[in-house]
């Protein structure tokens, strides 16, 4: 059965299947054609992109001319969502964790996009997945706390014969975590809120989702212990732990032991949360990302960022000095070295080097230095480029070395042409590296670094203003049918 599990807050959304995960910002922009809509923009002041979980109560968007419904972009944002994991469309089973203070309407929207993409729709509340996410809760009666942005919900939950049960919610939408401190009004406003929902009944533990700082932490404990007494224990559950798959449920994978992988490697804590609910494919990558890495290319279009061997002296966790970060050419130009190869009439898929992906239709594919850098260009003269580069890498060197190795290096470039360092980002399904360029003719390079087997593999995605709603989505593709040899 193809079933995904998927948590939905105002500011982000996590999901996960059998085999992968997503994570993402649930916001729409609108595209170039004035009808598409792009999902996955950062929620970030002065921009366009906006939260259609904020704005589930609104009879339309106003994004014009087309004015899209709440409902056409959350089926939009579930859409991407299922992309991203490399689940088609529609699944069997969504499963949905949604804000415990939800009325009916908004529960009802998000029903009605979650079956324009799956056959069937679960929707749970928050505050009673954060109890069963907790193993160690068997408690007689526990206080739920959720923030939003703007808001803070209490809910406390009770043992019935069937389980746990909701016994009183309450919702304040105007008090913000932010305004929660000791000289602000806000703390007291907090404890009248709890003070409301428990109503002098006591309370055995108290769960905030979420992962607030600790300070942040013992200050609403201190509230708490005010109105239920000091014994009660104050535990958190982070957002992303609500989704957990049932292990006993069918599954189109065959089951295989994950092989063994060096310490060293990075992104080693989503590999083991991942492991944990999944049976990889029979040709899982294993994302080793900069296990091994003593050098670091992201080349082409984008920015070339190399690290180079260590001599034969060096030590196995040695990295040498690094190049400097090249800039990016022009969208209109292209490598004379480069060798054509085919145009796309329909998907194909290409093995060129250690990698394997289908080029879109009617893009035209190139290689270049020898096979290790591919350029895919449309054939309509649309300003926009794919660029798929690949590099072996040497074991031994850690993610977050390969990483400030690289923010180095982005920090001799001149101020504006290259954005931060993004750890853990994820694109086509997989976690890695990301930034982004702006080279000088006025377009933009997203580049997403991942490495797999023992090959560091570049993915930009390069285009002009106004382009980012396709071309992000072709290269999303790509990245998805992207397969490393080993």
């Amino acid at each position: 059965m193809t079933a995904v599990e998927l948590i939905l807050t105002e500011t982000r959304l996590w999901a996960r299947s059998s085999n992968t995960h997503a994570d993402m910002p649930p916001s729409v922009v609108p595209g170039s054609d004035g009808k598409s809509l792009v999902v996955g923009e950062p929620l970030a002041p002065q921009s366009m992109a906006c939260s259609v979980v904020q704005l589930l109560t609104a009879d339309r968007i106003a994004f014009l001319p087309s004015l899209p419904s709440p409902v056409d972009a959350m089926t939009a944002v579930f859409g991407r969502s299922l992309a991203e994991m490399r689940v088609p469309a529609p699944c069997e089973r969504l499963t949905i964790v949604a804000p415990t203070e939800w009325g009916t309407r908004r529960r009802s929207d998000i029903e009605t996009a979650g079956l324009r993409v799956a056959s069937e729709v679960e929707i749970h509340t928050t505050a009673l997945q954060a109890v069963a996410a907790d193993t160690r809760n068997r408690d007689r009666r526990t206080v739920v706390i959720e923030f939003g942005p703007l808001s803070t919900t209490a809910t406390s939950i009770i043992y019935g014969h069937q389980g746990p049960v909701i016994e009183a919610c309450e919702h304040e939408p105007n008090l913000a975590a932010a305004e929660i401190s000791p000289d602000n009004p806000g703390l007291v406003e907090f404890r009248a809120l709890v003070e409301r929902l428990l109503a002098g009944r006591p309370a055995d533990s108290v769960l905030v989702v979420g992962g607030p700082d600790p300070a942040f932490l013992d200050l609403i404990g201190s509230a708490i212990a005010e109105v239920v007494g000091g014994d009660t224990e104050l535990r958190t559950v982070a957002s992303a732990d609500l989704a957990r798959m049932n292990s006993s449920e069918a599954t189109p994978y065959a089951a295989a032991a994950l092989p063994q992988l060096p310490q060293t490697e990075w992104l080693q804590p989503l590999r083991e949360r991942a492991a944990a609910t999944r049976a990889p494919r029979s040709r899982a990558p294993v994302y080793i990302g900069a296990a091994a890495v003593a050098a670091i290319l992201v080349a082409g279009v984008g920015v070339a960022a190399v690290l180079n061997q260590p001599d034969d002296s060096g030590s196995a966790t040695s990295v040498a000095k690094s190049s400097t970060v090249e800039p990016s050419p022009p969208l209109d130009t292209l490598t004379t070295a480069a060798k054509a190869t085919t145009t796309n009439a329909a998907p194909a898929q290409l093995t060129i080097g250690n990698i394997r992906f289908e080029a879109p239709v009617g893009w035209r594919v190139t290689e270049a230095a020898g096979g290790t850098r591919v350029y895919l260009v449309p054939e309509d003269g649309t300003k926009a480029r794919i660029t798929l580069t690949q590099k072996q890498v040497v074991p031994g060197v850690g993610y977050e070395k390969v990483a400030a190795d690289l923010e180095a290096q982005i920090k001799q470039r001149p101020a504006g042409t290259v954005g931060p360092l993004r750890r853990d980002v994820v694109f086509g399904g997989r976690s890695g590296l990301a930034y982004t360029e702006h080279p000088d003719d006025g377009s933009q390079v997203d580049w997403h670094v991942i490495v797999e087997h023992s090959t560091q593999v570049g993915i930009g995605c390069q285009y002009q203003t106004g382009g980012q709603d396709t071309t992000t989505q072709l290269c999303a593709d790509v990245a998805t049918t992207l397969e490393v040899i080993p």
